[in-house]
C-alpha cells in the first residue's frame, strides 16, 4: 500500500473515531438533558393539575382562571392522574393505573420521579382540605425515542458526510504534499545504470527528511557507479588477458591426447587437465554474461511457443543428464493455444530454464522426479518447477540471487552459486515474474509467470 492512500487511511480513520466519540457523547448528553426538561415539566404540570382540580374552592375567581389556562396550555387529559387515599383514580385517565407501592412512595417521598414501560413520570403528594391526594403526571417515552432517532440520523448523515469529505481532502493534500516524492520516484525510474557519467537524481529542495533521503540515495549510486566501472573493466581484462592463451591452452592438450602413449596415467591426467580448462572457461563466459545482463535491454525479442522451446531444452538436458528423471504436465487446453506464444529473448529464456532445470536436478535424489508444469492462471501462462531436494532455507531465500551465494546446507554439492542468479537476472530482464517457494528437505518449486 502507497504511503499516500496509509495517510488517508489514517486520517480517515482518526476522523471516524473522534466523530463516533463525540457523537456519543452529543447523544447521551442531549438524552439526559431532554430527560431533565421532561421531568421539570412533568413536576409543573403536577402542580397545576393539582391546583386545577383541588383548590377551585379555595381561590378566588382571577386565580382559579389563571390556573385554568395554565392547565389547558401545559396539562393534556390524557397523561395525569390524581389518586385519593384508596389509591383510587379520582381524576384524570383511568388507563395505565400507577402501582399502590409507588403511590406510597410519594407519599412518603413527598416527590418522586419515575417511568414506566411507556412514560415517563413525576408524582407530588399534596394535602387538602378534602383529603390526602398524589398526583401524576406522564409523558410519553415515545416522544423522546424519536427526538432521540431524529439525533442519531443526523449524526450518522454527519459521519458519512464528513468521512467522505475528508477522505477527499486528505486525498487532495496527499497528492499536493506527495508531488516531490512521485518526482523522484520517476527519476529512480528512468535511471540507466549503463550510461558512463555519474548517475545523480535532482534534489527536490524541500529541506526536509525527503531531500537528506536523496542525498544519501547519490551518495549511494556514486558508490554503485564506481563498482560498475570496475566490474566492466574487469570483464573486459579477464577477456583480454585469459580467453585467448585458454584456447591455445585446450587446443594444444587436446592435440596431445590424440598421441598414443603408453603410460595409461598420460590419458587420465590430460583429460583431468582438458576438464579444468574448460571449467576456467566456462567461469569466464559466464562472468561475461552477467556483465552483458546489466546493459540496456536489446530488441532480440522473438515469438515462439514455450512448449517447444521446454522440448528443445529436455532433449539437451537428456544428453548431460541421462538418468535424471522429468516429467512433463502441459494443461493448456487447444482452444487456449495462442497462451503458449510468448515474445521474448529466446536464448536468454533458454538459458535461464536450462540453469533452473539443472539446479533442481543437482540438489534432488536421483530417485526424485523434477516435474514441469505449463498451465494457465488469470488468463496468464505459467511454468512451474518442482524437484524434491534439500530444498532452501527460509531465511535465505532472499539472498540466492546475488552471485556466487551458495545456501549453508548446498555444500555437499559442487558449484559456484552463480547458474541460479543469472537464471533469475534473465527473468527480471525480460520482465517474467516469479516466484520462490521452498520447504527444507521437501523440495523447491519456481513459478513463472509470462505477461
Amino acid at each position: 500500500m502507497k504511503i499516500q492512500t496509509r495517510l488517508t487511511l489514517l486520517h480517515s480513520t482518526l476522523f471516524a473515531s473522534l466523530f463516533i466519540g463525540l457523537g456519543l457523547i452529543i447523544f447521551l448528553l442531549y438524552s439526559q438533558f431532554v430527560k431533565q426538561t421532561i421531568y421539570k415539566q412533568l413536576e409543573q404540570s403536577s402542580f397545576i393539575t393539582a391546583l386545577f382540580y383541588l383548590e377551585e374552592d379555595e381561590l378566588n375567581k382571577d386565580d382559579f382562571d389563571k390556573v385554568r389556562k395554565q392547565f389547558h396550555e401545559y396539562v393534556t387529559n390524557s397523561y395525569y392522574q390524581v389518586y385519593n387515599v384508596q389509591d383510587e383514580v379520582r381524576y384524570g385517565d383511568t388507563h395505565d393505573s400507577i402501582h399502590p407501592s409507588i403511590l406510597n412512595q410519594v407519599r412518603e417521598s413527598k416527590k418522586l420521579r419515575f417511568d414506566t414501560d411507556d412514560f415517563y413520570c413525576y408524582g407530588i403528594f399534596y394535602e387538602d382540605n378534602e383529603g390526602d391526594f398524589v398526583v401524576i403526571a406522564k409523558e410519553n417515552k415515545k416522544i423522546l425515542y424519536s427526538q432521540l432517532h431524529l439525533l442519531a440520523l443526523l449524526l450518522l448523515i454527519g459521519f458519512l458526510t464528513g468521512t467522505f469529505l475528508i477522505v477527499l481532502l486528505s486525498r487532495w493534500g496527499a497528492h499536493i504534499a506527495y508531488r516531490p516524492i512521485r518526482k523522484v520516484i520517476q527519476q529512480v525510474q528512468d535511471l540507466s545504470l549503463s550510461q558512463e557519467k555519474d548517475i545523480q537524481i535532482q534534489s527536490p529542495h524541500t529541506y526536509d527528511e525527503l531531500e537528506e533521503l536523496i542525498n544519501t540515495f547519490n551518495s549511494l549510486l556514486s558508490r554503485i557507479s564506481e563498482s560498475l566501472i570496475i566490474q566492466k573493466n574487469f570483464a573486459k581484462y579477464v577477456t583480454h588477458e585469459f580467453k585467448t592463451p585458454l584456447a591455445s591452452i585446450i587446443g594444444n592438450l587436446e592435440v596431445f591426447s590424440l598421441k598414443e602413449r603408453t603410460p595409461k596415467e598420460y590419458q587420465e591426467i590430460a583429460y583431468k587437465l582438458i576438464d579444468e580448462v574448460n571449467s576456467l572457461n566456462d567461469i569466464l563466459n559466464t562472468l561475461l554474461i552477467i556483465s552483458d545482463l546489466k546493459e540496456e535491454r536489446q530488441n532480440n525479442e522473438q515469438e515462439y511457443r514455450v512448449d517447444e522451446l521446454l522440448w528443445s531444452i529436455l532433449a539437451k538436458i537428456k544428453a548431460t543428464h541421462p538418468s535424471a528423471k522429468i516429467t512433463i504436465d502441459l494443461s493448456i487446453p487447444p482452444e487456449k493455444e495462442n497462451l503458449l506464444y510468448i515474445q521474448t529473448d529466446k536464448t536468454q529464456l533458454l538459458m535461464a530454464l536450462v540453469n533452473l532445470i539443472e539446479n533442481a536436478i543437482k540438489y534432488s535424489p536421483a530417485d526424485k522426479a523434477i516435474s514441469l508444469h505449463l498451465y494457465e492462471q488469470e488468463e496468464k501462462l505459467c511454468l512451474s518447477i518442482t524437484d524434491q531436494g534439500i530444498g532452501i532455507p527460509q531465511n535465505q531465500i532472499e539472498q540466492i540471487s546475488k552471485p556466487f551465494f551458495r545456501a549453508d546446507n548446498s555444500n555437499q554439492k559442487q558449484g559456484s552459486g552463480i547458474g541460479l542468479s543469472i537464471a533469475l537476472r534473465i527473468l527480471d530482464k525480460n520482465e517474467i515474474n516469479y516466484q520462490i517457494h521452498s520447504s527444507m528437505n521437501q523440495g523447491t518449486t519456481v513459478t513463472l509467470r509470462f505477461a
